[in-house]
């Protein structure tokens, strides 16, 4: 087997977390050093900032079908069986604001469940483990199930990738003939990362070893394993934000945080906490801020330059924004905020960004507040100079088709809203005639 490689576990808060009281120790605190190299075409990465939590018990897949925003069972499925595979999704409070987002697992190899029960586990930030456990005893009531919060070591959690592959979404989370690449009796528990097309997988194995004890095959694991900032730069590249660090509990809105994009929401299921909100936003089709990839730039660079997705420099000196920085127009007057700064590894974050405002994407007919030469700008605190580093936001292709799909579907074509009346009227009156004819 070959050797471990050693693991740094960097806190993605830690990255960003740096407001200082001194303007001296704020500006030497501010230069970013030892940043990570760009991420290798294949490899795979030990994702010691996140948590998993066990449930188990005959009630464990209904209570959670209650509590999030994916669906338990398998989509369109007349037998409403359960689903074989992991997912995607997210916790919200009754206000419809996520509180975690998390992926959600089969227990491998049965887990703690025995062969009559269900056994899932649940990934996420493992900051917030406690707090989720909670929230979900809060809402157990006398659900037939028990939570447990694995101790480090008991199981891992790897993201691994291959951009040599071909890029798709998730055939796996599509629940097709073979809806999980592992078997029953397998000791590892997965699916494909959906956040992005061709992000890679998701892994979770028993123990701390190495993934190479259980994928020796290097077809099956190409490449070798790097160290959580180079997954979390990564990341950042394609636009995903991940943990509370990045989404903010109980301010942040599911589709604000890209989570209809990346497969975390099923609208078609039955009720869950959260949903009325989450549904309502859906159906107006215009979702006016989302999250999105940045690039950070010096004055006098041309923003005109990037393409639509960041460009990584690992030697950049550029000081790194505090996280919930406000994001503002570059002009003489004081207006409405652009959007906000929540993370960032060298010149690259990810930010909460008014569409209509930073982007060219028009999401109604009233016209937008974009303008190609407007640009856009955070000030550092405690900066004596009023130090500031600029903001580009960057729309990925397929975000910006996801987005633009939303507002031809939802948008009316002349007189369709009459139409839509008419059709109304008519079927009152086919119901009304019925009825009568009963």
């Amino acid at each position: 087997m070959p050797p471990r490689t050693p693991t740094r576990s960097v806190c993605t808060r830690c990255l960003t977390r740096r407001r200082l009281f001194s303007t001296n120790s704020f500006l030497q605190q501010q230069k970013q050093h030892d940043l990570p190299s760009p991420p290798p075409r294949s490899g795979y990465a030990r994702l010691n900032h996140r948590g998993l939590i066990s449930i188990t018990g005959v009630d464990s897949t209904t209570f959670l079908q209650g509590m999030i925003t994916q669906n338990m069972l398998v989509t369109n499925d007349p037998q409403r069986s359960t689903r074989r595979t992991g997912f995607y999704t997210a916790f919200l409070n009754a206000q419809g604001r996520v509180l975690n987002d998390a992926f959600i697992y089969p227990s491998a190899n049965g887990g703690e469940s025995s062969a009559d029960e269900a056994g899932w586990i649940i990934e996420v930030d493992k900051n917030e483990v406690t707090t989720l456990m909670k929230h979900l005893k809060k809402h157990k009531l006398r659900s037939k199930l028990k939570l447990r919060a694995l101790e480090d070591g008991e199981q891992t959690v790897w993201s691994t990738w291959n951009d040599q592959a071909e890029q798709r979404w998730a055939a796996y989370n599509l629940e097709s003939e073979s809806p999980s690449p592992f078997t029953p009796s397998s000791h590892i528990a997965g699916c494909i990362d959906t956040r992005a097309p061709g992000f890679g997988s998701r892994l979770v194995t028993p123990g701390d070893d190495d993934l190479r004890k259980y994928l020796p095959d290097e077809s099956k694991l190409p490449g070798s394993e790097v160290h959580l900032p180079t997954y979390t730069l990564r990341r950042m590249l394609y636009g995903i934000a991940e943990g509370q660090g990045e989404i903010i509990r109980e301010s942040a809105l599911p589709l604000e945080c890209n989570l209809d994009m990346m497969r975390g929401v099923d609208f078609r299921k039955g009720c869950y906490v959260g949903q009325e909100l989450t549904i309502r936003t859906h159906h107006t089709g215009v979702v006016r801020k989302r999250i999105l990839p940045v690039q950070l730039y010096s004055g006098g660079q041309d923003p005109n330059k990037f393409g639509e997705v960041p460009v990584y420099d690992p030697n950049t000196d550029l000081p790194l924004p505090p996280a919930g920085s406000n994001i503002s127009r570059i002009s003489a007057r004081k207006g409405r905020s652009a959007g906000k700064f929540l993370n960032g590894i060298g010149n690259i974050g990810l930010a909460l960004c008014r569409l209509e405002m930073m982007t060219d994407i028009a999401l109604t007919g009233e016209g937008t507040q974009y303008t190609p030469d407007q640009e856009f700008k955070v000030i550092l605190d405690n900066a004596a100079d009023g130090e500031e580093v600029r903001v580009k936001a960057l729309v990925p292709s397929w975000t910006r088709d996801f987005i633009l799909s939303g507002v031809r579907k939802n948008t009316p074509r002349p007189n369709e809203n009459e139409g839509h009346r008419a059709r109304g009227m008519v079927e009152e009156l086919e119901e009304e005639e019925h009825r009568r004819g009963e």
